[in-house]
């Protein structure tokens, strides 16, 4: 028994690292395009923030719609007083007041359209914030997936290299070509292994960005599902300004900007006005602490009040007349910010619509590139084994296939991600998402 428990224990020492280690070990995470559009949207901090303020801002408007309802207080008060000969040493009393404000220079009705306009401009700031979140994913997805293609291919190309070394380490030893010509291709091999590894990492800080983004820790083997659709749409001009003016939040929170500056006159300008409200009280007083009074007392035990109350500031020395030309000045400026926003989601529309058509072109362009690529490094192969060619046309043939696939996978995604620029930049892309998954629930 001793021997048997001696093996055991052995045994539990010998394989609980590799089990520990083993668990260390994080499977890789696979994940659609939607999945992570879902995912950041669900878990982003900023969005977050928004969604809060957003929330914040409707309760400001529900508060400040019921500043319109009267308003109900009640007060108890006790009073003592030692000294006095015609009413009695203790008092007490309570009662209730009801106020009804009638009209306070217009101040009121403004705060309430100034809150809802706040509460509008904080809901296009949501979908702002989600457009801005999704381009991200966009980019980031496409981003991961062109530097796992070019880390592919860097391993490919090295593979290529390390061929071509042993074919010129043979034709070196049978004395066919000369040494520098086989100490060429050690030294593009090397290179080839080094731009490798330059590849390895940036495949690494590309998934390192998703998954920051998405909320993942920041060494997680996550892996982008490349499976969506590579079909084309037409876009035009003319269409995607005429969306980013319509669509586009900023331009709508600059107009909503405008019109708040334009209602902070009105709020400025209300001390001017006289503040006319409506009260009815009740209140009861006597000895007692119920507030009765003793038969002998001579005030009335109860008293009814309606109030018709006016104020008017006469005179604060011209600190609202400042007061308002400074309102006024903000409503300048708030308009002119409306013609500088109109400019920058036009320059914003531009310049992703010349990328979309960038990068069409040099996806037209590569396509057709890296046909030739192949099939001259093909042929030059062919013509090194015969001696026909020689060993630096091999590798030139080798650096121009490998750059030619680079081109085509950089133009590939790139336009992926100049399409999602472009709808973005028109304010179509959360609109455009939620369609998609509308379309697919249905």
């Amino acid at each position: 028994m001793k021997k048997k428990s001696c093996v055991v224990v052995l045994l539990i020492f010998l394989f609980l690292p590799s089990i520990m280690h083993g668990n260390e070990q994080q499977l890789p995470v696979q994940m659609s395009l939607d999945q992570c559009i879902r995912q950041v949207l669900k878990r982003n901090p900023e969005l977050g923030i928004a969604r809060a303020t957003l929330a914040q801002l409707k309760e400001q408007f529900a508060s400040a719609q019921k500043d319109l309802l009267p308003t109900i207080s009640g007060h108890y008060y006790y009073t003592h007083q030692p000294n006095s000969i015609y009413y009695p040493t203790d008092e007490f009393q309570y009662g209730f007041t009801v106020e009804q404000p009638v009209y306070h220079g217009r101040s009121i009705v403004t705060a309430i359209k100034q809150a809802r306009i706040s509460r509008d401009s904080a809901r296009l700031e949501t979908r702002k914030v989600m457009n801005d979140l999704i381009f991200q994913v966009y980019s980031s997805y496409f981003k991961l997936l062109r530097a796992q293609k070019v880390e592919a291919e860097g391993y490919k190309s090295v593979e290529r290299l390390t061929g071509h070394r042993k074919d010129s380490e043979a034709f070196f030893q049978a004395g066919i070509i000369p040494k520098n010509d086989y100490l060429q291709t050690d030294v593009e091999l090397a290179q080839g292994e080094q731009d490798l590894v330059d590849d390895k990492i940036n495949t690494s800080i590309a998934r390192a960005e998703l998954n920051i983004l998405l909320g993942h820790p920041v060494e997680m083997d996550l892996q982008p599902e490349d499976d969506y659709s590579s079909a084309e749409r037409i876009i035009f001009w003319q269409d995607t300004l005429q969306q980013a003016f319509e669509r586009r939040p900023e331009i709508t929170q600059a107009c909503l900007a405008a019109e708040f500056a334009e209602k902070d006159v009105i709020m400025k300008a209300a001390p001017f006005h006289p503040q006319i409200s409506i009260s009815a009280s009740y209140d009861k007083r006597g000895d007692r602490v119920d507030g009765h009074a003793a038969d002998e007392l001579g005030w009335p035990a109860e008293e009814k009040t309606i109030k018709a109350v006016a104020t008017w500031k006469l005179w604060s020395w011209l600190k609202s007349q400042n007061e308002i030309a400074a309102a006024k000045i903000e409503v300048r400026r708030a308009k002119k910010a409306i013609d500088q926003v109109n400019d920058q989601v036009a320059l914003e529309a531009r310049t992703a619509f010349q990328h979309l058509k960038q990068a069409e072109k040099r996806i037209r362009v590569s396509t057709r590139v890296i046909k030739h690529a192949e099939e001259n490094y093909r042929i030059t192969q062919a013509r090194y084994q015969s001696q026909i060619a020689t060993s630096t046309q091999v590798l030139d043939a080798q650096s121009m296939l490998t750059r030619a696939k680079t081109n085509y996978y950089d133009a590939f995604y790139g336009r992926k991600v100049a399409v999602a620029a472009v709808d973005r930049a028109s304010g179509a892309l959360l609109e455009m998402y939620l369609k998609q998954n509308e379309d697919k629930a249905n």
